[in-house]
């Protein structure tokens, strides 16, 4: 790790939410963004805690390029992660408003039973993680492990699917004020190996 992190935030946050970014562009949401607002969820409120509205990591990619009569229509997606570094800030609350999102803690953190349904889980063994250069593929990264897949679940916040998409291109507007390569690649913190 090329350690350089911000002083508000753990170690072991940081790095879950620096891997988290890796993860998302080897599934091909080439669009990143960390600390993004207009994530909560009307429905997974933890009961006596405010709503969670910025979350980790969030990915933008474009899933449908359709053609509608003479117009073309442009779908985008947004994949989310939020990093827990410990049970009590997993209990603390966490952003879902994307129809797939991941919880990425150190292995043996959390107990799976406590996600809500749909919810994805990755978990990250810390001690033996590598990055290989040139490969953002979970298969190749060594100390990680997605133990559950997200399935898609649209919040209630979204009163259509019309309404949803358009959401997701507020948020790639957002993220798309950054540079995904230089979050990735000019700024990176992670150190590759071979």
């Amino acid at each position: 790790m090329n350690f350089n992190r911000p002083k508000n935030e753990t170690e072991t946050h940081f790095l879950l939410k620096e891997i988290s970014k890796y993860i998302l562009f080897g599934w091909g949401y080439t669009r990143l963004g960390t600390e993004v607002g207009d994530m909560h969820s009307d429905d997974l409120h933890i009961e006596g805690k405010d709503y969670k509205s910025i979350i980790d990591t969030v990915g933008v990619k474009k899933v449908t390029n359709k053609k509608v009569g003479s117009k073309r229509i442009v779908y985008y997606d947004v994949k989310g992660i939020e990093a827990k570094a410990s049970l009590s800030d997993y209990k603390n609350g966490f952003c879902v408003a994307p129809y797939y999102t991941y919880i990425i803690v150190p292995i043996n953190t959390i107990p799976i039973n406590l996600l809500p349904d749909k919810i994805g889980f990755i978990e990250v063994d810390l001690d033996n993680f590598e990055l290989k250069k040139w490969s953002q593929k979970i298969p190749d990264m060594n100390g990680v492990e997605l133990v559950r897949k997200a399935s898609k679940r649209i919040d209630s916040r979204f009163k259509s699917e019309d309404a949803y998409r358009k959401w997701c291109q507020e948020t790639l507007e957002k993220v798309a004020y950054r540079s995904s390569s230089e979050l990735l690649f000019w700024r990176n913190y992670i150190q590759f190996s071979g």
